[in-house]
């Protein structure tokens, strides 16, 4: 199998469970109305740490978004659902990839509130937290072991309010100034870079 097949193959597994992570379904209503745009960051901006050392993801959305299909500023508050899964791929080599890794790292949540999944040892799940007009979400996550990983943070998809069940929202979630050290990629899909934003962040532990 050729890398850039693997490389699909991997990326679709990923976004497929992410996408369903933050996916709480209501049977009596399933259309969603609002596609807003989110963005989160991660820090410091260097693309190799060493053990004990701490990553940030940090996220603060606005209650009130333009919904990208109208173009009109939307009151989306009070959301009961809203949240994000992060999943991690250690990059080995040439097509070598191990997806059972999440547990190679320490976690403090700062803001949000972490979702039990049964699957920690690929993917971990957070809910935000609705505080001054704003959805935020702060995470530190220290690794333990060396390695090059690339993080995946999850769309949210099917977000409804407490009190409208049935007025659903997505939620694209991209990386913004952030340099997302892309060219790490390549350890395991050799001339694969993915393309700047979306929902990867790589980076190196010494």
């Amino acid at each position: 199998m050729g890398t850039n097949i693997i490389y699909k193959a991997i990326l679709l597994l990923f976004s497929t469970i992410l996408i369903y992570a933050t996916c709480k379904k209501n049977s009596d209503c399933a259309t969603t109305v609002y596609a807003f745009s989110s963005e989160i960051k991660a820090y410091p901006d260097v693309d190799s740490i060493n053990i004990g050392d701490t990553i940030f993801l940090e996220l603060n959305q606005p209650i009130i978004s333009k919904d990208v299909n109208s173009g009109v500023q939307v009151d989306y508050r009070n959301a009961a659902n809203f949240g994000t899964a992060i999943g991690f791929a250690e990059l080995i080599s040439s097509n070598n990839v191990n997806t059972e890794v999440a547990s190679k790292f320490k976690y403090a949540l700062i803001r949000g509130i972490e979702q039990i999944r049964q699957d920690s040892i690929k993917f971990r799940e957070f809910r935000f937290v609705e505080i001054d007009q704003f959805y935020k979400f702060k995470l530190a996550i220290v690794p333990k072991f060396r390695g090059v990983f690339k993080l995946f943070v999850s769309n949210a998809a099917n977000v409804y309010r407490i009190n409208d069940k049935c007025t659903k929202a997505g939620f694209i979630i991209n990386f913004i100034n952030t340099n997302q050290h892309l060219y790490l990629n390549e350890v395991s899909f050799p001339g694969i870079i993915p393309p700047v934003g979306g929902g990867i962040y790589l980076f190196k532990v010494r």
